[in-house]
């Protein structure tokens, strides 16, 4: 049985405000964090890293030069990339394609229409 969040200190329920993001990308930002924040497979440090962004104590251009930011995101994309290599070769091809089918939704939707710098992603 999974354990539900409990709300507390960290959680929002407006987007993140970062003014260098476009307002999709805070939502983005928001909705990503959220899920971070309870994901029963992230690690701890992820999770507090998360809280902590969602409390506003912490920007993400801030986050590589916090030493507990830096250490829960390389610690955490460490075991994302080995989760990944574990996954069969036919899964891997088939998530690459959701993920392609959900951009060209958000293309088809105008959603790129507001980004900042000319970049591609988020």
């Amino acid at each position: 049985m999974s354990k539900q969040h409990v709300p507390g200190l960290g959680d929002r329920e407006y987007p993140v405000e970062d003014k260098d993001l476009s307002e999709e990308q805070n939502t983005h930002l928001t909705a990503a964090l959220r899920a971070v924040r309870d994901n029963g497979a992230a690690s701890p440090d992820l999770k507090d890293l998360a809280r902590t962004m969602l409390s506003g104590r912490m920007e993400i251009k801030d986050v590589l030069d916090s030493p507990a930011g830096h250490r829960a995101l390389t610690d955490g994309l460490a075991g994302l990339r080995d989760q990944w290599r574990a996954l069969p070769p036919e899964q891997r091809q088939s998530l690459r394609h959701v993920g392609d089918e959900d951009e060209d939704a958000r293309d088809r939707a105008g959603a790129h229409g507001d980004r900042r710098g000319g970049r591609s992603g988020y």
